[in-house]
């Protein structure tokens, strides 16, 4: 499946891919306003805890286990960043194994009495996400060939398909790129049609890769 437009979950953005709306529809956990992941919220350090490596070698999972549940929470928002600026699908909130009663508001709140439950499940969330952003940041840094019918609508739905059931993140339809309008009357020329084609494409091998890294997970 294609899309050609980001989840509105996000605040910050991806602006190279504009246009017509895809959705995403698995049943959510809860709900979060765009507003949750604006700069403001978002400390520095967590952003820049993003690995700048993407290596097997340089990666260091986080100890989630010795931080509290406020830094849990923020190195969550932290990855959930990170996949979003990888720009290869769209990507939701993170699935946590919660009923539904537990959350009350925006921002993983838990309600009256569910506060621990909502903090365990997102410190048990935590460790497989973070692993879920480095395979996605090797797998969009890896200077390979795409591969034959990596492309095609058949394996783009089938690693849609395979990312969606690790059940850790909602995942949404692969990022399209929408052709520049260089030609007269506002309308793509064939070369900008051609360039765009090539950059759908390479997300949708880095998403084949992604696939294949994550299969263990």
């Amino acid at each position: 499946m294609y899309s050609t437009q980001l989840l509105p979950l996000f605040a910050f953005g991806c602006v190279t891919v504009p246009n017509t709306q895809g959705e995403v529809d698995p049943e959510p956990t809860h709900d979060l306003a765009d507003d949750v992941f604006d700069d403001d919220v978002l400390d520095d350090d967590v952003l820049d805890d993003s690995a700048d490596d993407a290596s097997d070698d340089a990666h260091e999972p986080h100890d989630f286990d010795a931080m509290s549940a406020s830094e849990v929470r923020m190195k969550i928002y932290g990855a959930l960043n990170d996949l979003h600026a990888l720009e290869v699908v769209q990507v939701g909130d993170v699935i946590l194994d919660l009923p539904d009663e537990a959350i009350c508001a925006y921002g993983w709140s838990p309600c009256p009495g569910f506060e621990d439950l909502v903090d365990e499940a997102l410190r048990e969330a935590a460790p497989r996400l973070d692993a879920l952003v480095h395979h996605g940041q090797a797998a969009v840094a890896e200077d390979a060939e795409i591969g034959d019918g990596s492309c095609s609508d058949r394996i783009i739905d089938a690693n849609l398909d395979a990312l969606e059931d690790l059940e850790i993140v909602k995942v949404g339809d692969l990022l399209v790129e929408e052709p520049e309008q260089n030609c007269p009357y506002s309308l793509p020329c064939e070369e900008d049609i051609i360039a765009a084609e090539e950059i759908t494409c390479e997300r949708a091998a880095s998403l084949d890769r992604l696939v294949d890294r994550t299969q263990q997970l």
